[in-house]
């Protein structure tokens, strides 16, 4: 082999490993990125409900002719 192909090959395979390290990286991302997708799935969820409970109290409100002071 000469010595231009055996450079070649090492590159080559430096850019193999690094493909494989990159493609590591991205499956830890891939997962902690789902991991956060879980954990804002709840908050919304949280946020929908209180949302939810605003708008009913805001027509219990309205229903009743508006905010009463204490007696």
């Amino acid at each position: 082999m000469n010595p231009h192909q055996e450079q070649q090959v090492a590159l080559l395979n430096r850019i193999a490993l690094n493909v494989e390290k990159l493609n590591e990286s991205i499956e830890q991302l891939n997962e902690k990125l789902a991991r956060v997708n879980d954990m804002n799935q709840s908050t919304m969820i949280i946020a929908q409900v209180w949302s939810n409970y605003a708008k009913s109290v805001q027509i219990n409100l309205e229903g009743q002719g508006g905010l009463q002071p204490p007696e």
